[in-house]
């Protein structure tokens, strides 16, 4: 009987590939309700961002309500900002742990016969 090297990684990718999309779908899931919090310099203004980059809410400490209007906004910016990054940080890893996990053809060097192919 022949064997056939291609056909046999492809008959494994076609089998991991129901358990990574249902792995995908979950962590796609909890991506969707993730938050990040970003807080300023001071800790008076914290601010929460969804995956997407959406402020979700802020939080203003009643001392910030001391400092001007300038200092406020830049207080607000940092937190905002923050809270961006971080979820986007999170969207990253997320993705980097799915995208770790996807199934893959294993990409060979020889032809089955010992000669380099590249």
């Amino acid at each position: 009987m022949t064997s056939f090297p291609a056909l046999d990684r492809i008959e494994a990718l076609a089998r991991n590939l129901d358990g990574w999309q249902r792995e995908l779908g979950a962590r796609m899931a909890e991506l969707e309700q993730s938050s990040a919090e970003g807080v300023s310099d001071s800790g008076l203004v914290t601010v929460t961002a969804a995956a997407d980059g959406k402020i979700l809410s802020t939080e203003i400490n009643a001392r910030a309500m001391r400092f001007d209007s300038y200092t406020l906004a830049e207080e607000f910016t940092a937190a905002a900002n923050r809270a961006q990054e971080a979820a986007a940080a999170r969207v990253r890893e997320i993705v980097g742990e799915v995208m770790g996990n996807a199934p893959a053809a294993e990409r060979r060097t020889d032809d089955d016969y010992g000669y380099d192919r590249y």
